[in-house]
C-alpha cells in the first residue's frame, strides 16, 4: 500500500519531494552563466526530474527559423548534437510554433513524429515537450523528456512541474546571454582601447623644433580607430623634415591597420634618402603589392627646407592644401597631384615645389575637415573652410587647430563625427 501512495505522489505535480528536487535542480541552472554548461545542466535536470530516458533542449535560430539541437542526453549523443529541425517540423517545432506543450503517449501514432532521435541504440516510445518562454512569455526553444522509465507514460501530472522548471531554464539562459554578450562588449571595447593605443603610438610623440616655424598636428578619429595618418619625419639633416598626412579608405581596424602598414613603408623609403617623388613611387608599389584590391589610401607628402624656405611635395590623390596668407587676405591652392596609392603598380608621381614667406601657413587636412555633416545633412566644405581660415589671422598653428575642432563639433550640431579629422599646420614666422 505504502509503495502506491508513492507512486501515486510521483506522479502528481505537486509532489513534495519532486518540488524539492525541482527547487535543488533550478537552483544549480540559476546559479550558472556559463551558457554552454547551463544548456548542459538544463537538459540533465529535465531528464532527472521527468524520469526519462533521454532529453533534449532545442534553442530557436530565429534568423535561419531553425530549431538547433543542444547536446541531448542518452543513446547517440555526439551524433545527435548540433542538429539543425526547421521550426515547422517534428514536435519541437510544433511546441515552439504553437507556444503550447505537448504530451505523447504513442509518438509513432503521430504524424508530427519525424523519428530525429530514433538510432539504433536508442527507440523513441513517448515523450512530454514544453516550450522554454522568454520573459515576453515568447517561444525561444523547447524542453523534451523521452521515454518515462519502467514504462510508464507521461501525463498531465507532469505538465505543471516540467513547464516550471522550463520557465526557470528560459530565464536563466536570457541571463546567460546577457552576461556573455556583457563579457564579449567588454573584451571587444579591451581590444578596441589597445588597438587606440598602439596607433595613438603611432603619431608623433612631439612637435618639430624648426627654426623660424611653428607646427601643429592632430588626428581625431571617427571611431575606436581611424584610417587616417599623419606624421612628422626628420630626414637625417636638421633643416629639413617631412610631413605626411594619409587616409585609408574605410574606418575602423582594417583602416588602422593599413594605415600601420603606409607608415612603416613610407618611412623606411624616406630613410633611405631617397627623393621626395621617388619615395611616394616607392611606397605605391609596395602599397599595391601588398593590399587588397578595394583598399586605396590618399597621401600628401612634403619635404620643408627650413634654410632656402621652399616646400617640396607630392600629392596622391589627397586633397589640396592650402597656403595662406593672411597680409593679403588669400587662400591658395597647393595644385598639382596624381593618383591614390595601390590603384597601379607603375606610377611615377610628380614633384611641386612652392616658397613659403613669412607670415604664410601652409594647412594639410583630410576630408574629415571638409565632410563636416550637420544634423540637416549640410557638408562644412572647402568655401567654409576657407573662410573661416581667413577669420583667425591671429591664431597659432595649435590654437587655430583647437578653435577648429570646437567650431566644427558647433556646426554638427548633435550630428556624430561622420569621418576622421587630421590637420598639419606649418607656419613660417614674421621675420
Amino acid at each position: 500500500m505504502a509503495s502506491t501512495d508513492q507512486e501515486n505522489r510521483i506522479n502528481t505535480g505537486f509532489d513534495p519531494e519532486r518540488l524539492n528536487l525541482l527547487m535543488k535542480l533550478t537552483g544549480q541552472i540559476n546559479s550558472n552563466l556559463d551558457l554552454n554548461s547551463l544548456l548542459s545542466d538544463i537538459i540533465n535536470a529535465a531528464k532527472i526530474l521527468m524520469e526519462g530516458e533521454a532529453s533534449s533542449l532545442f534553442i530557436l535560430d530565429e534568423k535561419e527559423e531553425e530549431l538547433v539541437l543542444s547536446i541531448p542526453t542518452g543513446p547517440m549523443t555526439a551524433e545527435l548534437s548540433g542538429i539543425r529541425i526547421k521550426k515547422s517540423e517534428g514536435i519541437g517545432g510544433w511546441v515552439v510554433t504553437n507556444n503550447e506543450t505537448a504530451i505523447i503517449e504513442d509518438v509513432y501514432s503521430d504524424d508530427r513524429f519525424k523519428g530525429d532521435f530514433d538510432v539504433d541504440q536508442f527507440k523513441t516510445r513517448n515523450l512530454i515537450c514544453v516550450p522554454l518562454k522568454n520573459h515576453n512569455g515568447e517561444a525561444i526553444g523547447a524542453l523534451q523528456a523521452m521515454n518515462k522509465i519502467n514504462n510508464r507514460t507521461f501525463d498531465e501530472h507532469d505538465t505543471t512541474i516540467f513547464e516550471a522548471l522550463a520557465n526557470q531554464a528560459a530565464i536563466a539562459i536570457e541571463n546567460a546571454r546577457l552576461h556573455e554578450d556583457q563579457v564579449q562588449k567588454k573584451l571587444m571595447e579591451q581590444q578596441l582601447n589597445l588597438a587606440r593605443a598602439i596607433q595613438t603610438g603611432f603619431w608623433p610623440k612631439r612637435k618639430p623644433e624648426i627654426p623660424n616655424y611653428k607646427i601643429a598636428g592632430i588626428s581625431k578619429p571617427a571611431t575606436y580607430v581611424g584610417g587616417d595618418y599623419y606624421d612628422y619625419i626628420m630626414n637625417g639633416n636638421p633643416n629639413e623634415w617631412g610631413f605626411a598626412l594619409g587616409d585609408v579608405t574605410g574606418k575602423g581596424m582594417p583602416a588602422s591597420l593599413l594605415m600601420a602598414g603606409l607608415r612603416s613603408v613610407l618611412r623606411a623609403h624616406i630613410e633611405n634618402k631617397h627623393s621626395v617623388n621617388q619615395a611616394i613611387t616607392r611606397t605605391n608599389k609596395t602599397i599595391f603589392d601588398d593590399t587588397p584590391a578595394d583598399k586605396f589610401i590618399t597621401l600628401f607628402y612634403a619635404m620643408l627646407d627650413s634654410d632656402t624656405h621652399t616646400l617640396q611635395y607630392v600629392n596622391a590623390g589627397h586633397n589640396t592644401p592650402y597656403l595662406v596668407d593672411f597680409k593679403k587676405n588669400t587662400v591658395t591652392e597647393m595644385l598639382g597631384g596624381g593618383l591614390m596609392l595601390g590603384i597601379m603598380e607603375e606610377i611615377e608621381y610628380e614633384q611641386f615645389e612652392i616658397s613659403i614667406e613669412p607670415g604664410q601657413q601652409v594647412v594639410i587636412f583630410s576630408d574629415g575637415v571638409t565632410e563636416a555633416e550637420n544634423d540637416k545633412g549640410e557638408f562644412f566644405e572647402e568655401d567654409k573652410f576657407e573662410n573661416w581660415l581667413l577669420q583667425h589671422p591671429s591664431e597659432e598653428p595649435q590654437e587655430l587647430i583647437d578653435k577648429l575642432l570646437k567650431d566644427l563639433e558647433v556646426y554638427r550640431n548633435g550630428a556624430p563625427q561622420s569621418d576622421d579629422i587630421t590637420l598639419i599646420i606649418i607656419k613660417r614666422e614674421d621675420s
